[in-house]
């Protein structure tokens, strides 16, 4: 296993992991503007935990803009 994907499996593990989902949302015009994000045809997905700490799904890890989250079951 390369090692950028054991660093971002300890970053999730570590940020992710036993927290509960609050609300899934779209980024508000504060937050686009606080990332430099420009509106686009694809909506920004943020999912919000109970203790207010937010995931945003980007295009890559520099954050050059939005992306889009795949759900899926086995």
């Amino acid at each position: 296993m390369s090692r950028p994907v054991v660093q971002m499996k300890q970053h999730y593990a570590s940020s992710i992991v036993g927290k509960t989902v609050q609300l899934v949302r779209e980024l508000n015009d504060e937050e686009m503007d606080e990332l430099l994000w420009y509106k686009s045809s694809n909506p920004t997905c943020v999912i919000q935990f109970t203790d207010k700490t937010l995931a945003l799904v980007m295009a890559d890890p520099e954050g050059n803009g939005t992306g889009f989250l795949e759900l899926f079951d086995k």
